[in-house]
């Protein structure tokens, strides 16, 4: 089996213990959403459960952009990334649909728990009278994709 000449570059994937791993400790990402053929990216906390990643977002005025594309139900995808050195960086990407979930759902629980320990969320948000709303997502992997560069040990 050849092995590719510019791994040490482009990386190689990752196992799925290790993906797991980065998702449960890391606290943010990159969340990209598309609607109408129009791109969008925000920087995003969150939460992993059981093969789940949630979100919550504060809803601050009537009219929210981010809220806009969320809604409109087509394929979201999560980038998480560790990079500590040229040669020493790990990537995930998680893509699926975004579903509502509300206070009322089985769901919510599992929610604010696996966001409370993100320090980047605040279960204040919801106490706020300044906000209008909470409202959480959760990510429905379709495709969990992991590269890695690892140091070279001697």
């Amino acid at each position: 089996m050849a092995t590719d000449p510019y791994a040490q570059w482009t990386g190689e994937p990752m196992a799925e213990d290790d993906v797991e791993a980065l998702l449960t400790v890391a606290d943010h990402g990159i969340l990209g959403l598309a609607a109408d053929d129009q791109p969008y990216t925000i920087p995003v906390s969150f939460g992993y459960d059981d093969g789940d990643v949630f979100f919550a977002f504060v809803r601050s005025g009537p009219d929210s952009e981010k809220f806009e594309f969320a809604e409109d139900g087509k394929t979201a995808r999560l980038l998480v990334t560790d990079i500590k050195a040229r040669f020493d960086w790990q990537s995930v990407a998680v893509t699926g649909p975004l579903e509502p979930v509300s206070v009322t759902d089985r769901d919510w629980t599992r929610l604010v728990e696996s966001l409370d320990e993100n320090p980047w969320f605040s279960t204040a948000f919801g106490d706020d009278e300044r906000v209008e709303g909470v409202q959480g997502w959760r990510l429905v992997p379709d495709e969990v994709e992991g590269v890695a560069v690892r140091p070279e040990t001697e």
